[in-house]
């Protein structure tokens, strides 16, 4: 078995897979895709952010293998005896890495020519703490997900940098005109939480005529609050409903047979609530396009960041405005089949541009190759 020389570490357990989980899931791929040998390791359970270190020393951390499919751990170690195997790697990319402290650990126990990339997917408890405590170091990378996710860390008085990326080249499929119908299958899709706004969605949605349909695919996030809600709201309505759960195969063949896919995420939830960041990338936008679903998405940075990338900026609507979002789903449905085939084909060229798994890990690690040691460091 060949030696692995570099980790990938998620300081969220992988076992529901969201946006962030596939993002880690994916990059694994892309590293043995690109031929390198990389563990990937992440938390076991959901560790407290703020655990004092003996405590944390006893966390348990899972060696996970996932080619096969289903992520399945290999190995469980506690984070002490991870700490000691650090060194054996040339590179440890950490994902999640405002979780918990524990990635405190990681930066000190590193030895003085590893290099460590760090990427927060959107989970960022101890943000403010780890603003404190970092100290700026050669052989320490900052790589965020999107410029805008690269741009809160800079107000933040960190240095960063971005990397994108959303699809695999062979899962992008040549659009196809579509046989013309009357019907608008819409469907959104992601964990069942408040800041995902599906409501905005089913309100959009419901008072279309009966031809336009939504449905919303993803895990419950354990909000029973929130899950309540849109089960009423559904229940109210006669062409919306909520699917739930689907594994990657049922969720992608699902995606593959909407006509239009939408991104809801908000700054204010439906109960006031208001979200520093909702999204941090978007990867449904991009996986929506791959599978030839045109997607209409609120204007938030990072959606925005995306549609401007991909032209499609027309299919932005105000966050939480209902009646933007049914004007656009409208026009959506007046659109031929070949305008519509058009419109996604245009913006699937431009997928290739920044945003395909094939070669992340390679621009990760060039980047990162890049940049000198120094001899030392603290975290």
């Amino acid at each position: 078995m060949t030696q692995a020389t570099a980790a990938i570490i998620s300081q969220l357990p992988l076992d529901v897979v969201g946006g962030g989980e596939r993002f880690t899931l994916h990059t694994h791929r892309s590293a043995v895709a690109c031929g390198e040998a990389v563990d990937l390791w992440c938390a076991a359970g959901g560790n407290l952010p703020l655990e004092p270190h003996q405590r944390r020393m006893t966390q348990t951390y899972h060696k996970v293998s996932h080619l096969g499919g289903k992520p399945l751990p290999t190995e469980t170690v506690t984070l002490r005896d991870l700490l000691r195997r650090q060194a054996d790697y040339d590179t440890v990319v950490v994902h999640q890495h405002l979780v918990n402290a524990s990635t405190l650990d990681i930066l000190s126990a590193a030895p003085p020519t590893q290099k460590i990339v760090l990427t927060s997917l959107g989970a960022e408890p101890i943000s403010e703490l780890f603003a404190k405590a970092y100290e700026p170091h050669a052989g320490v990378e900052i790589v965020e997900i999107s410029r805008y996710a690269a741009e809160r860390v800079a107000a933040r008085g960190m240095k960063a940098s971005s990397l994108s990326a959303g699809v695999w080249r062979a899962d992008i499929a040549p659009p196809t005109p579509r046989p013309a119908s009357p019907e608008l299958r819409a469907i959104a899709i992601g964990r069942l939480l408040p800041h995902k706004a599906f409501e905005v969605a089913i309100d959009a949605v419901a008072n279309l005529d009966p031809s336009a349909s939504l449905t919303i695919v993803g895990p419950s996030s354990g909000d029973a609050a929130y899950e309540r809600y849109l089960a009423a709201m559904t229940g109210r309505s006669r062409n919306c409903h909520v699917a739930g759960y689907l594994d990657d195969a049922a969720r992608i063949n699902a995606l593959g047979h909407a006509d239009v896919l939408l991104a809801n995420s908000a700054h204010l939830t439906y109960s006031g609530k208001r979200f520093d960041q909702p999204e941090l990338l978007g990867l449904v936008i991009v996986e929506a396009i791959a599978h030839g679903v045109l997607p209409i998405a609120s204007d938030i940075p990072s959606f925005r960041e995306i549609c401007e990338h991909l032209g499609l900026e027309q299919w932005l609507y105000p966050e939480r405005n209902s009646e933007a979002l049914r004007d656009l789903l409208r026009a959506a449905q007046a659109l031929s089949p070949g305008q519509r085939c058009r419109i996604i084909r245009d913006a699937a060229e431009r997928l290739a541009h920044g945003y395909l798994w094939d070669d992340y890990w390679l621009r990760l690690t060039t980047r990162v190759s890049a940049s000198p040691v120094v001899l030392s460091r603290a975290a």
